[in-house]
């Protein structure tokens, strides 16, 4: 066998077995820094937690290209090429170029995320029609799971540039909206109130914030929505269900359901 082929697969293997150990350590020095630290804000946790996952993939990349590239040396053809665009003056111009683009505009703004903290893990935000919790910053994306159960990947170039909702911040309250039907000649006050009380009967009733808003009007039908703040820990399709189905048998009962 070749002895830069030898040469070449001993390097790779040391420093795969380096960047496991340079991981595990990181993990275990954060680790023990949390529990000296024992961090009783979570908001506070929260913001240190968000850098260091961040910093420990930029880390992590950056041992694994110094890797390839020592393992790349090791074969002079590939040697004299990284020479030869190192020493050339237009590799700054080619890596400014780059960094304003995908992927590595992705990674800039991860930075950005990481250090000004708009969002932070576990905050719930909404970015355009999308509302979910942060699970995730990687080096080129956000990760959020929505309130459907869904798991959306933002580019963080968009989590940058884009207007985006930080509802921890203020208030971290789930948004619960359901629509219900009505008779068109049914009597909008007394749909509101049934619906109210229904609502409010739900197991969990009494920590949500309800309001009952008459929504569009068509040719037979008039519908109302109930628009309801649930805690930041419900389970929003579960809570949707239960008021629909309470709201829905108290307007039947009182006869203010359409005619089918």
């Amino acid at each position: 066998m070749d002895s830069n082929l030898v040469r070449a697969i001993v390097t790779a293997a040391i420093w795969i077995g380096a960047v496991v150990v340079l991981r595990l350590a990181l993990n275990a020095a954060f680790k023990r820094y949390e529990r000296r630290l024992a961090e009783r804000d979570p908001q506070v946790a929260a913001r240190r937690r968000t850098t260091y996952r961040f910093l420990l993939r930029v880390v992590i990349a950056l041992a694994a290209l110094i890797g390839l590239w020592s393992v790349l040396s090791v074969f002079s053809a590939t040697q004299e090429v990284a020479r030869a665009f190192l020493a050339s003056s237009a590799v700054l111009a080619v890596i400014a170029g780059l960094a304003l683009t995908t992927p590595l505009g992705n990674l800039g703004s991860g930075v950005l995320l990481a250090f000004t903290q708009p969002i932070r893990l576990g905050d719930r935000i909404t970015i355009d029609e999308h509302t979910g919790v942060v699970d995730d910053i990687s080096l080129s994306y956000t990760a959020l799971s929505t309130d459907e159960g869904r798991r959306i990947l933002v580019p963080n170039s968009k989590m940058v540039s884009t207007t985006l909702v930080n509802r921890s911040v203020a208030d971290p309250r789930r948004l619960v909206t359901v629509q219900l039907p009505l008779r068109l000649d049914a009597p909008l006050g007394e749909a509101r109130r049934l619906t109210a009380e229904a609502a409010g009967g739900v197991p969990g009733g009494d920590a949500l914030d309800l309001d009952v808003q008459v929504g569009e009007l068509t040719e037979r039908t008039a519908w109302i929505s109930v628009v309801a703040l649930a805690p930041f820990a419900a389970d929003v399709s579960r809570v949707a269900s239960d008021i629909r189905e309470s709201a829905l048998a108290a307007l039947a009962e009182a006869g203010l359901l359409p005619a089918e």
